[in-house]
């Protein structure tokens, strides 16, 4: 048993109305959904060149700061080496000063504070540097008659001197048979003679 249906012209033509209707409505439902999409994706991009763009600024303003940060401290370095060029230049001054004291002290003194050892001294020569007590003790003083041939003849004691100095010092000083010559209580050359003193 078949079944026959009549399809006459003017349902077909609402069907094909309505099948063109629905196709123009899926066109349009994925236009939006692609302008959708488009301005989603115009959106990131904007934001990412904005991110972008901050990201390369933070980047240049750190590098301006470390750029200024590392001038800064170039310049601070280079201020603490003049500061302490000059602390060592004025300080090295005030040592020399204080050398030349303490050579003035012994100088004008150091002939009668020998007599109290029964030791005469003709001249009295300044202005020698020593200022390593080993090198003044194993080099500098065995080689004195070598370096002044007019002694050769003379008895040479050695001794070392300063303004200020320790017991500990005056004790090391003398053990090497060096006599020691600092400043008395009075502000008068004081000399302390060794057990063994050296003789040359």
């Amino acid at each position: 048993m078949g079944v026959i249906i009549k399809v006459t012209s003017e349902s077909f033509l609402d069907y094909l109305k309505r099948l063109t209707d629905e196709i123009y409505a899926m066109q349009k439902s994925s236009e939006a959904r692609i302008d959708r999409l488009t301005e989603r994706m115009d959106r990131s991009r904007e934001e990412f060149d904005r991110r972008s763009q901050e990201f390369d600024r933070r980047s240049q303003e750190r590098a301006r700061e470390a750029a200024e940060a590392d001038r800064r401290f170039r310049e601070y370095r280079e201020e603490s080496q003049r500061r302490m060029d000059d602390i060592n230049q004025r300080m090295g001054g005030v040592n020399n000063v204080q050398g030349e004291i303490a050579e003035d002290l012994f100088r004008r003194n150091i002939k009668e504070a020998l007599k109290e050892f029964d030791m005469d001294m003709d001249e009295v020569y300044h202005n020698l540097k020593a200022n390593d007590i080993r090198k003044f003790y194993e080099i500098q003083l065995p080689r004195f008659k070598t370096a002044f041939p007019q002694f050769t003849n003379y008895k040479v004691y050695g001794s070392l001197g300063a303004l200020v100095m320790s017991d500990e010092q005056e004790t090391e000083i003398a053990a090497m048979g060096l006599f020691v010559l600092t400043q008395g209580q009075d502000g008068i050359a004081r000399v302390k003679k060794p057990k063994i003193p050296i003789i040359l």
